[in-house]
């Protein structure tokens, strides 16, 4: 196909999409709000794989002690688990230890300078214990400790996060599998509407010898740009929330601040250009599938 006939193609199918744009306005809908909910739903499975990660890194068992709790009282603990027989591992965290590895979690230490980290943050010890059973029994006892404020057991939150993994896996891809149907279904419609309305005009391109693949182009155009659209607004969308939930709960969620949600700079480009390459994909090869018979006479 010469250049010349190729480039009329590409503006016959942007020309196209005037002719219907009630049409054209509802494939890019539904192809926003799949590309949406996938970006969605990927998000938050590869931020729950990385605080599983984080978990798995973990000592299973960390106590924190209430703030304001004297050092004595934390050392006396520490010698009733050297005596423990249960525990194999233990080791003691003064605040001063967590404010350091609190600092280098963010990177950030300017902006706590005046930060009186004695009254702020607690002392903490984290555990192993041989036998991961005996961990609520454990806890329990631990407890009794009227200085302890909490025990966060790794292992439950891991098997939490796992669950809740495998459950936004299975949810995502019904909810996909619905939408991507919905998109398939308006798109292709979109396409044999623009054939139908064409089809006297396919007919004499045929008959003077243009090829199937001449005629299928701007069809395929037509799909491509309502997956570059769709994407983009998804795209655009999808990094506004993205950021905005960063900013209230990124850095410090089920209340560890070792728990934080990946940062928009590593996560964003790689959403969006998923986002970009699968709309036009969609685009494409289902306008291609729906425009086939109807150029095969």
């Amino acid at each position: 196909m010469k250049s010349r006939r190729f480039l009329y193609a590409i503006r016959d199918g942007f020309i196209n999409l005037k002719r219907h744009p009630l049409v054209l306005i509802a494939s890019i809908t539904t192809m926003m709000l799949l590309l949406l909910m996938g970006s969605s739903f990927g998000a938050f499975a590869i931020n729950l794989r990385n605080l599983v990660e984080v978990a798995g890194q973990k000592p299973p068992i960390e106590i924190m002690f209430k703030t304001g709790t004297i050092t004595a009282d934390v050392e006396n603990f520490d010698k009733l688990l050297e005596e423990n027989p249960n525990v194999i591992f233990h080791k003691l965290n003064t605040p001063q230890e967590n404010y350091e590895i609190f600092i280098d979690s963010l990177g950030k230490e300017e902006l706590f300078k005046d930060f009186d980290y004695t009254k702020r943050i607690p002392y903490t010890i984290n555990i192993r214990l041989a036998d991961p059973a005996l961990g609520e029994e454990f806890r329990n006892w631990s407890m009794q400790n009227p200085n302890i404020k909490n025990v966060y057991m790794e292992d439950e939150l891991m098997k939490m996060l796992n669950q809740l993994l495998h459950g936004v896996t299975t949810v995502s891809i019904v909810v996909l599998l619905v939408l991507a149907l919905i998109t398939v279904f308006i798109i292709s419609n979109m396409i044999r509407i623009a054939a139908l309305a064409r089809a006297h005009e396919i007919n004499i391109m045929k008959f003077i010898g243009a090829t199937n693949a001449y005629i299928r182009i701007p069809f395929i155009i037509q799909g491509m740009v309502v997956g570059f659209a769709g994407s983009a607004l998804s795209s655009l969308i999808f990094g506004f929330g993205y950021n905005a939930i960063y900013r209230h709960f990124g850095q410090d969620i089920l209340n560890r601040a070792d728990f934080a949600l990946i940062s928009p700079n590593q996560i964003l480009p790689i959403i969006i250009l998923i986002s970009i390459v699968v709309g036009l994909l969609i685009g494409a090869i289902f306008s291609g599938l729906a425009i086939r018979r109807h150029v095969d006479v």
